[in-house]
């Protein structure tokens, strides 16, 4: 929506010393009267570009796009289907840049919903795009520039000598070096938790776009043409399935050819979980003993932060957590995915489970958090951050401590599936 402040910006390469406002462009249903329209009880969150951009909108200014190491990002979630590299090397090739999948969980508990918490779940790939013309002057002086530099090299090319050409190639790489790169994202949401289908949908998207502008440059009408009616397509003709009785089979840019399957659990089941590795994947993230302190911190009803550089742990995490301590829930505010918008909520009184992007955790006060359990989720529990170096004290809250022999158990449990995964693996290769 706006790039923000740029009166620090010098117009050197790297990230833009700005405080850009980010904003929806475009949905689909353009509302939620097309859904009550098809007896559908759903609306698009408030705030939901929050959510995309958990770390903050930021501009980048250089000839390429930032990489996934500018951005600090990694590409694949812990438990990324096996196809995701392909997807996302044709996605990188369509647009250019470096792409990035994450995934979030919003949560509401509104009248609307008879007070019962309301699960969200988004999918989101993420790139940059060169600012279009009009969004940054200073850019539009450049790109002329540029313009009128390819002309000269065309026409003059033959005679040109080579200092004029060095001189020339010099300007030229000035220019390229002006680029102004602002972050874009699509993203899937669904009330169901079916995050690895909207993760499969999201790369069969990723292909199409893909195959679609190595054979034709890419319009409006035609991405409209390729999601829209595809996507209505589901939300029409093809019901939900019934949790625990009816599964259904959804077909998404794939004509009558391969279709995704969408399941269920019962009501009164085990909770559903994000992916069918999810369990591993956080156990390998937090050990045994950082999972035995989650649950506690859990079962205990403390303050939660959990941090990571890479989003899409924080709600693999929360979500594996809180489905692990059924048959009870964790009824106090959730937010997996803390936008830096809302981190103020930190500051609640009332115990709560947010997780962070770490880059955020700087505009957090160290003294807010003396009564939080934070569990770092790259470093383990024992990250310098939260001691006290004088006196080697943990300057954040610890949990009460679960019985012993509760404690020894979810470290033979943690123990033996790891290396009942690492056999599998050794046995069958990585899928």
């Amino acid at each position: 929506k706006d790039i923000g402040d740029r009166r620090n910006d010098d117009g050197s390469r790297g990230w833009v010393n700005s405080t850009p406002e980010c904003g929806v462009l475009e949905t689909f249903p353009p509302d939620d009267k097309f859904h009550h329209e098809h007896n559908r009880s759903c609306s698009l969150g408030e705030k939901m570009e929050w959510f995309c951009w958990p770390e903050g909108c930021k501009l980048w200014r250089g000839a390429e796009a930032p990489t996934h190491l500018d951005m600090n990002l990694k590409r694949f979630s812990a438990s990324s289907p096996p196809t995701m590299a392909s997807s996302i090397a044709a996605f990188d090739a369509c647009l250019n840049c470096t792409t990035s999948f994450t995934w979030f969980v919003m949560t509401s508990n509104t009248a609307e919903h008879g007070f019962r918490t309301k699960k969200t779940y988004g999918a989101v790939i993420r790139f940059y795009a060169p600012a279009p013309p009009g969004v940054d002057p200073t850019q539009d002086d450049y790109a002329q520039g540029s313009n009128s530099i390819s002309t000269s090299n065309t026409i003059n090319n033959s005679t040109m000598d080579n200092s004029s050409k060095l001189r020339k190639h010099h300007h030229h790489e000035t220019v390229n070096t002006k680029r102004l790169w602002i972050p874009l994202a699509i993203c899937m949401t669904s009330s169901l938790p079916i995050i690895g289908i909207l993760e499969a949908m999201l790369l069969r998207l990723c292909e199409k776009l893909a195959s679609r502008a190595n054979s034709s440059p890419l319009n409006q009408s035609t991405v409209n043409s390729i999601i829209q009616s595809d996507i209505a397509n589901l939300i029409v003709n093809y019901p939900a399935p019934i949790p625990g009785i009816i599964n259904c089979s959804i077909p998404f840019l794939s004509g009558d050819g391969d279709r995704l399957l969408v399941t269920l659990p019962p009501y009164n089941g085990l909770p559903p979980l994000p992916h069918g590795a999810s369990v591993t994947s956080v156990c390998r993230l937090l050990s045994a003993e950082g999972l035995t302190v989650l649950l506690a911190a859990v079962l205990t009803e403390n303050k939660i932060l959990v941090h990571s550089a890479d989003v899409a742990n924080l709600s693999m995490v929360a979500e594996v957590i809180t489905a692990l301590i059924y048959p009870f829930h964790w009824q106090l505010p959730y937010i997996p995915v803390l936008p830096e918008q809302l981190l103020e909520y930190v500051e609640a009184p009332l115990s709560y489970f947010v997780g962070v992007p770490s880059c955020n955790m700087k505009w957090i006060d160290k003294s807010v958090l003396s009564d939080v359990v934070v569990i770092d989720l790259d470093n383990g529990l024992s990250t310098p951050d939260y001691f006290d170096g004088r006196r080697g004290v943990r300057t954040t809250r610890m949990p009460t401590q679960l019985p012993a022999s509760v404690a020894n158990n979810i470290q033979k449990a943690v123990f033996r599936l790891l290396r009942e995964e690492e056999e599998v693996e050794e046995q069958f290769g990585t899928f």
